[in-house]
């Protein structure tokens, strides 16, 4: 998990390097048309000289009518040379990906959206290497593996009220900022909390915001294994602050970790943290029972999950359903 520093960081090297490459390019097609068409040097020698010469006389007040013409004419010979080789006219000129910033990451003293759209693209493949589900989207929750049955405790078919729950979740993805509610996906296993899970953060990544998504087992195991082992770089606190500090936590499988004296006192203090800097969190869990959840957890972390909007999910296993197919 890398701090948001450091996707900045790892961002703009990435950004610096397609302009590297953008200008290696138009250096290689350069000399590739330096060789083909002997009279280039000259053709771009005028332009740049009479381009200075227009320049010059504008900064000295005088009529730039003649100089103008003379380098509109000098272009127009440049661009005659490049057409009868079969060339554009920005045969010569580098290609950046960004045209905004020209690939500089910057624009007007400001951090150019192509920064964080590389960003986003680092934090997307971060959470796709955490968890064992690419990010997709709601679309590829398929409601054909809800049973299409009545629930007498749903008051409707499942199918139905599934459907229901993956558009509200949805919207809650759309319409997702700094005040959304936090969320506890609850329910058995292979219902597709976690899918849906991921089907937000990929939404809201795309909104802009700094996802943060970790198992909870692996998450808390690591940060244990860090705090009573050696941690020189001071690991455990990156980790925790960047957890903390998420626009957006999803914490998947709550659960399903090694129920210890540090896991609680970590749980607690994350979840407070985060609720009191009000930044929503996603919580998924098999534990539908909340006797069961507070006998887990402590009095103290039950009352603040239960701050967060609970979200059944119901019907059988998806796994077991594909597996089957």
């Amino acid at each position: 998990m890398r701090t948001k520093n450091e996707l900045y960081q790892e961002a703009l090297r990435t950004v610096a390097a397609r302009r590297q490459m953008a200008r290696a390019r138009a250096q290689d097609a350069r000399t590739e048309a330096e060789a083909a068409i002997p009279a280039l040097r000259h053709a771009e020698e005028e332009v740049r000289v009479r381009g200075i010469r227009c320049a010059m006389a504008g900064a000295a007040g005088k009529d730039r009518t003649a100089a103008a013409a003379a380098l509109k004419e000098a272009k127009q010979q440049l661009t005659t040379l490049l057409a009868a080789s079969g060339r554009p006219a920005d045969a010569l000129e580098p290609k950046f990906r960004c045209k905004l910033c020209q690939d500089t990451g910057s624009v007007e003293g400001r951090t150019c959206q192509c920064v964080r759209r590389v960003m986003q693209k680092l934090r997307r493949e971060e959470i796709e290497a955490l968890s064992s589900l690419s990010i997709s989207s709601f679309d590829t929750m398929e409601l054909r593996y809800y049973p299409n049955r009545m629930d007498e405790k749903l008051g409707e078919p499942v199918r139905s009220y599934m459907g229901t729950l993956l558009e509200d979740l949805k919207d809650y993805a759309q319409e997702f900022d700094h005040s959304s509610e936090s969320l506890m996906l609850l329910g058995n296993a292979g219902l597709g909390k976690t899918h849906a899970a991921l089907a937000i953060a990929g939404m809201v990544l795309e909104k802009g915001y700094d996802v943060i998504y970790v198992s909870s087992p692996d998450f808390f195991g690591r940060l244990e294994a860090l705090h009573f082992g050696t941690d020189p770089a001071d690991e455990e606190e990156t980790l925790l602050q960047t957890a903390a500090g998420a626009d957006l936590l999803i914490l998947d499988d709550l659960g399903t970790e090694f129920n210890s004296s540090f896991f609680i006192s970590t749980l607690y203090s994350l979840l407070n943290n985060r609720i009191g800097a009000k930044l929503p969190t996603i919580v998924t869990t098999n534990i539908t029972d909340g006797a069961l959840l507070e006998k887990l957890y402590t009095e103290k972390i039950s009352s603040r999950l239960s701050s967060f909007v609970p979200c059944l999910f119901a019907g059988e296993d998806i796994r077991a359903q594909k597996a089957a197919e």
